[in-house]
């Protein structure tokens, strides 16, 4: 992609997964009813309304707490208007897959991105840690703030039509196109079974403290369907577990026999959906924790793999 050809190998490989993982990476509902549970109970508090704003000024997740709701949805009216006003031949929902594209590259470009990149739903504090970062009476620094949280909200806001959250904003938009094009994108992006193989082997292993019971194999392959391209059948898939599995030296203590997944569904609900939406169906901390180790995990093996495969 010409958009990320200057980047350094290992630019490309963070902004690979950015593209590949932004449906989930920029989802901050979560976030957001954190931040809001703060912000009542702050102003709740019996010392009443003259003690909030003394926190206000001198606490620095409740100024965050300000600046990011500042920002919140700040685009959201020029959105609507370029979606309800289209020229004849465009497609909106491709473009903004395609303006969503850009705008985490030039995300990836921001220095405050690599920690941003940390605010995740598996630490709920995450955001207070990012917080606490921040020099606030520093007006470059707070200018570089929330120039960056603009375009965050935007990727974010972006996502949330794509995934039609947040009741899509009232947009009643034709995705056909859009599906077409990220089945497209997901045919590119599906990686050969032998070597999923081999980094599943890697990652599970280094993995078997996050996962319990049968039922965590359902994410391991939602996981395999969405971001490796595996084809979407549930026995083909528990007959290629039990290839993984037996490649892995010291056994898990869970398998993934016939039916695994069904049954996996049935007590999970959030297995049915995509994982975008996981969070609109479940806060099991354990399935986020499993979610964001077992990618990370496999980030590396693949990366682990490709520098051998250099090497040679």
């Amino acid at each position: 992609m010409e958009y990320y050809s200057k980047l350094s190998d290992k630019g490309q490989d963070r902004l690979e997964t950015l593209l590949s993982q932004a449906d989930t990476l920029f989802s901050y509902g979560w976030m957001r009813e954190a931040m809001f549970t703060e912000l009542r109970n702050t102003i709740s508090h019996k010392k009443g309304y003259s003690h909030f704003c003394s926190r206000l000024q001198e606490e620095k997740e409740l100024m965050f707490i300000t600046e990011y709701f500042i920002s919140y949805r700040s685009t959201l009216q020029n959105i609507i208007d370029e979606c309800t006003n289209p020229y004849e031949d465009e497609d909106v929902v491709v473009g903004l897959a395609k303006e969503r594209m850009t705008l985490i590259s030039e995300y990836a470009s921001k220095p405050l991105s690599r920690e941003w990149d940390r605010v995740k739903v598996t630490y709920e504090d995450s955001w207070k840690a990012f917080a606490r970062r921040r020099d606030f009476k520093s007006e470059s620094s707070l200018m570089e703030l929330r120039s960056f949280l603009h375009l965050v909200d935007k990727i974010s806001l972006i996502t949330d039509i794509l995934n039609k959250r947040e009741g899509s904003y009232g947009l009643n938009l034709n995705y056909a196109n859009y599906n077409r094009y990220t089945l497209k994108k997901d045919e590119q992006q599906k990686m050969p079974r032998q070597k999923l193989k081999q980094i599943l082997i890697k990652a599970l292993d280094m993995c078997r403290a996050f996962l319990w019971a049968n039922t965590s194999m359902g994410v391991v392959f939602a996981i395999c369907k969405e971001d490796y391209g595996f084809e979407d059948n549930a026995s083909d898939f528990e007959r290629f577990m039990q290839e993984v599995l037996n490649g892995i030296e010291v056994p898990l203590d869970y398998g993934c026999p016939q039916n695994t997944i069904a049954s996996a569904r049935q007590s999970g609900e959030y297995l049915k959906h995509p994982i975008s939406q996981w969070q609109m169906y479940t806060n099991e901390a354990r399935v986020f924790r499993l979610l964001s180790e077992l990618r990370l995990q496999l980030e590396k093996a693949e990366a682990e793999i490709k520098e051998k495969n250099t090497k040679i």
